[in-house]
């Protein structure tokens, strides 16, 4: 590895590194945590997302979630 790519590799580590990502609510959802389906993806995935607390999921909801490390949250509705 070259001094400048390991420089850019611990400055990378040094912040987090937030994206975020535009999904669908599953139709199927009823309560608790809700799984999703992210744009571009077939069906909803296994996994199910926690949400901001100021958020009632529903059903087809269009949502914004911010992708943090590992992890994300739904941060709400998109109206």
């Amino acid at each position: 590895m070259k001094p400048e790519e390991f420089v850019g590799l611990v400055q990378s580590l040094a912040r987090p590194v937030v994206s975020f990502r535009l999904a669908t609510i599953d139709s199927a959802y009823v309560s608790g945590q809700p799984r999703v389906q992210f744009d571009g993806d077939v069906l909803p995935g296994e996994r199910t997302w926690p949400r901001l607390s100021g958020y009632t999921p529903a059903a087809g909801d269009r949502v914004l979630i911010a992708m943090v490390s590992h992890g994300g949250v739904i941060l709400g509705k998109i109206v």
